[in-house]
C-alpha cells in the first residue's frame, strides 16, 4: 500500500499503482505532503516531503441601497442593503461602517441594517463581508447627507405698525414648527437687542416699560 499524510494526519491510502488521493474541500493554508509505502514484508519508507499553499480568494460585497451621495432629513431611519458572496464557501457576516464606526452586522442574506435617527452630517458608509475561512472584503464607499430643515416662525402679535403710549407693557407672541422635530426655544428682539425668550408654546415675551420709539421686532426659533 501506499499512504498519504499532510503532517502526522493520514489522508488516505491506494493499493494499486498508479497510487494516489483526492484531498477534497482542502482549507487554506500551507501542508507538507508525504507518501509512505510499506511492501509486502512490511519494509516501510517514506518519501520526501512537498510543501503547498491553498489560498482562500476573498469575497465579493457591494452596498445596493442607498445609492451614492443620496440626501435624508435629520432624525430619519435609513436602511443600509448590500449583496455578498464567496467563490468557494459562504458568506460568514456582513458589517456595515460609517466611517470606522461599526454601525451593525447581519448574519443572513440579504444583508441589511437600519440606521435609526440619523442626526445631520455627511457620511461614508462601507460594507464589510467576512467567509466562512475569514477571509475579508470591503464594499466601496458611498456617501450619504442628512440635512436639518429650519424651523418656521412667525410673529402673531402685536401687529405691524402698532403704536403704543411710551412706557407700555407690551406683550409679543409668536408661532413656530419644526419639519422633523420640536422647537427649543423661540427668542424675541428688538433690533439686534435680545429682550427675552419663552422655551414653551405659546411663545410669548411681555416687554415691561416699552420706551418710546420705532422699534423692529423680530422672533428667532432654534429646534431640538
Amino acid at each position: 500500500k501506499v499512504e498519504f499524510f499532510s503532517g502526522t494526519s493520514k489522508l488516505g491510502e491506494d493499493l494499486t499503482s498508479p497510487y494516489s488521493f483526492l484531498w477534497n474541500n482542502v482549507p487554506a493554508g500551507t501542508y507538507s505532503i508525504t507518501a509512505k509505502a510499506t511492501d509486502n514484508q512490511n519494509a516501510v519508507a517514506t518519501s520526501t516531503a512537498l510543501v503547498i499553499s491553498v489560498g482562500n480568494p476573498p469575497p465579493t460585497v457591494s452596498i445596493t441601497g442607498p445609492s451614492n451621495n443620496s440626501t435624508f432629513t435629520a432624525g430619519a431611519n435609513v436602511t443600509i442593503s448590500a449583496t455578498a458572496s464567496d467563490p468557494n464557501g459562504t458568506i460568514g457576516k456582513v458589517e456595515f461602517f460609517s466611517g470606522t464606526s461599526k454601525l451593525g452586522e447581519d448574519l443572513t442574506s440579504p444583508y441589511s441594517y437600519v440606521w435609526n435617527k440619523l442626526p445631520a452630517g455627511t457620511y461614508s458608509i462601507t460594507a464589510k463581508a467576512t467567509d466562512n475561512q475569514n477571509a475579508v472584503a470591503t464594499s466601496a464607499a458611498i456617501s450619504i447627507t442628512v440635512t436639518n430643515p429650519p424651523p418656521t416662525v412667525a410673529l402673531t402679535g402685536p401687529s405691524d405698525n402698532s403704536a403704543f403710549p411710551a412706557g407700555t407693557t407690551v406683550t409679543i407672541t409668536a408661532s413656530a414648527t419644526d419639519p422633523n422635530g420640536t422647537v427649543g426655544k423661540v427668542e424675541f428682539y428688538n433690533g439686534s437687542l435680545k429682550l427675552g425668550e419663552d422655551a414653551t408654546s405659546p411663545y410669548t415675551f411681555v416687554w415691561s416699560n416699552a420706551p418710546a420709539g420705532s422699534h423692529s421686532i423680530t422672533a428667532k426659533a432654534t429646534d431640538n
